[in-house]
């Protein structure tokens, strides 16, 4: 293409017959208007226009390259249009000539605030040539180039077009895949130091090519908006690079109100996960959905993997080698929950072989759930907790896998010494009674453990269930105080099974089973009656169990006021209905075990209730020594009346203790008599010494 200056454009701009110079009336017209600035007939975006080759329909603003279009003609009349504000360049030719001949008429231009630039091209071949128009058009505010190819050379020649503006005006730089390296990222930044107004820097490259430092270049300035997929999500990355976030973050690929980044197309993983990875006060992270992409997958773990805030990860429905994550297991030592819910596991031996290295063991809560984890999996990961001093919470649940050595497995953890466990979950895992007595046998040593789930272990029967009995043992050093077995049906036999091995247990406060289908006919439900208060005589009434204090399935958790423990409460306080489907006579011995937490205590209203008339025979071997603890037992009993007692008013008890200490005289008149003489020969004999003297 012969080149020509602007003077010769100058020349022929009026009279050019610009049919001549296009390849259709369309872009004709286009030229015309920019000749004219006539640019505000254009239908669409007011002074817009838009350059591209071989798009199918004809819309008013653009200008369609076909072969006869001439692009020196087409780059002056952009260079002397005043009315164009937004110039997006989508092709160039591939002649040299026809791009320098575009690009010398386009430098003219002193209206255009968004240039955008996008197509694969070599830098040299265009950078040196835009320069002048970056230096000299004080209105440009936008500068998007996107496909270039870099080199060092033109990086530098931008960095400078950069630096030479005397309007520092630029409010959005975008440069995306154009293969910047570090060293070309770090002299544009610093070009852009003196760009006050400056609010988005784009520059995105394959997540291949990131490492660290581009990442930490870029954290202060990246545009947020433009990595994201949601005002909310930008925001949620702010607080995350400004260390203003003080709550669990959840990732889902769905929204929610809260802290919940929804993951959709145009989320950044990459710059998800570095901020993550950065953030000094995220204290929870809940992963409900990871990307399939194999290199967002990666550049996702490598920032997450540098947090050491994180104290609480729970994964769920998710697929993840364990491998990428186990830097972040191995080196983060404030990590003390870990939850894998709908997890895939795959290398297994990755996430064990993490557990080992970690040099700080501060897990305390560990989970799997529907992970179908094998026994070899399981006996891996069991033998690496078993390190793990302060790991109080051990969840095995719905993993249909383990057999026989998974148990066995299990019994590892539960056997150590060095644990310290308070609740162990094995719900749902299809465990039969020879598996209950292994895990039992096992559990018997764990001397602080406190909660045992067994729920929907559908194939335990009343077998498995009197093994439980080696729990409930005084002998035993298992201080148990709630059973879960809802949804089991345990049937009479097994009700029966729990009440024998419960006989002299004084640890069990809760036992939680699903009334409707435990399966329990009156015939267990009086096994319940006769363990909590055996009225077939005093004594046995007094060894009856006082600690049971609930049974049923309307449950929860709370934590107490002052911040220690657990506190149990029973539905009522949350649906109104307390022990539904619990036979009213039990109910009442329950709340007798609840509200006198002294053994002592509950036997004596259990007995004063249960045994109106106190057969004080037994007691006349004693002669008279023990009537004044029969009457000290009364008043104590007046004094501790259960407040679900029927009929306990105060001359129902005074009525009882006269007719016990009437039936006591009675039955030892003479002694009463005697006693009676004597006291009186006593009086007599004082009068008279005081009247000697």
């Amino acid at each position: 293409m012969e080149s020509n200056d602007n003077n010769y454009y100058d020349v022929r701009a009026q009279d050019v017959k610009l049919e001549d110079i296009t390849s259709s009336a369309h872009n004709a017209e286009i030229l015309r208007r920019l000749r004219d600035d006539d640019l505000a007939s254009i239908e669409g975006k007011e002074g817009a226009l838009y350059i591209i080759m071989d798009y199918v329909s004809n819309c008013d603003d653009f200008f369609i390259v076909k072969e006869g279009d001439d692009w020196g003609w087409l780059g002056y009349f952009i260079g002397r249009n005043k009315q164009i504000r937004d110039l997006h360049l989508y092709c160039l030719p591939k002649d040299r000539d026809q791009v320098g001949a575009f690009m010398e008429g386009m430098k003219h231009n002193r209206s255009i605030e968004e240039f955008r630039f996008h197509h694969e091209i070599e830098g040299d071949s265009i950078i040196d040539r835009l320069a002048p128009f970056i230096i000299h058009n004080t209105n440009l505010k936008e500068l998007r180039l996107l496909g270039i190819h870099f080199g060092l050379d033109c990086v530098h020649s931008l960095a400078v077009a950069l630096i030479q503006r005397q309007h520092k005006s630029l409010t959005c730089l975008s440069l995306e895949y154009n293969n910047l390296s570090n060293e070309a990222l770090e002299e544009i930044i610093a070009a852009l130091s003196g760009y006050k107004k400056l609010e988005s820097l784009c520059v995105e490259e394959n997540l291949s090519r990131r490492d660290q430092k581009y990442y930490d270049m870029l954290a202060e300035i990246i545009d947020l908006n433009r990595i994201t997929s949601s005002k909310k999500n930008a925001e949620i990355l702010r607080k995350l690079r400004d260390n203003a976030w003080n709550e669990d973050l959840f990732i889902a690929d769905y929204d929610s109100e809260g802290d919940y980044f929804c993951a959709e197309e145009g989320d950044d993983w990459g710059w998800l996960g570095y901020f993550v990875g950065r953030n000094k006060q995220i204290r929870g992270l809940n992963l409900y959905c990871l990307p399939e992409e194999e290199d967002k997958m990666d550049a996702f773990m490598k920032g997450l993997c540098r947090n050491q805030s994180i104290e609480r990860l729970d994964i769920r429905r998710c697929e993840i080698d364990f491998s990428s994550l186990s830097p972040f297991i191995v080196n983060n030592g404030n990590l003390k929950d870990l939850r894998l819910f709908d997890v895939d596991i795959f290398c297994a031996h990755s996430l064990a072989m993490a557990l080992s290295q970690r040099q700080h063991k501060s897990l305390t809560a560990f989970c799997f759930s529907r992970n179908n984890l094998s026994n070899d999996a399981l006996e891996e990961i069991s033998a690496a907790l078993t390190g793990y001093p302060y790991l109080e919470e051990f969840c095995v649940l719905e993993n249909n896998l383990i057999g026989r050595d998974g148990c066995e497995s299990l019994g590892t953890i539960f056997r150590s010494s060095a644990l310290y466990l308070k609740e162990v979950l094995l719900c749902g895992n299809d465990f039969d009674d020879e598996d209950l007595q292994t895990l039992v046998a096992a559990l018997t040593n764990a001397t602080t453990l406190q909660s045992l789930w067994l729920s929907s272990n559908r194939s335990i029967a009343a077998a498995g269930l009197r093994a439980l009995s080696q729990l409930f043992s005084s002998a035993s050093v298992c201080p148990l105080e709630t059973l879960h077995i809802e949804d089991m049906n345990i049937g009479d036999e097994g009700a029966e099974a729990l009440v024998d091995g419960l006989r002299g247990n004084t640890t069990l406060k809760h036992l939680v089973l699903t009334p409707d289908s435990a399966g329990i006919t009156n015939t267990g439900w009086t096994a319940f009656s006769r363990l909590l208060c055996d009225t077939s005589s005093i004594n046995n009434t007094y060894r009856s169990n006082h600690t049971l204090e609930y049974i049923g399935d309307d449950y929860c958790y709370m934590s107490n006021p002052d911040g220690s423990g657990k506190l149990f409460l029973s539905g009522d306080a949350y649906s109104g209905e307390s022990f539904r489907g619990i036979p009213p006579a039990i109910v009442q011995y329950l709340k007798i075990n609840k509200e006198y937490h002294s053994l002592q205590d509950a036997a004596t209203i259990k007995i004063g209730r249960c045994h109106p008339d106190i057969p004080v025979e037994v007691f006349f071997e004693y002669k008279l020594k023990l009537l004044p603890f029969l009457v000290s037992w009364f008043v104590g009993f007046g004094t501790r009346k259960c407040s679900n007692c029927q009929n306990s008013t105060t001359r129902e008890f005074q009525r009882r203790e006269l007719s016990a200490v009437y039936k006591f005289i009675r039955g030892m008149p003479m002694l009463a008599v005697d006693g009676q003489i004597q006291m009186r020969l006593k009086s007599s004999c004082g009068r008279k010494r005081k009247f000697d003297e």
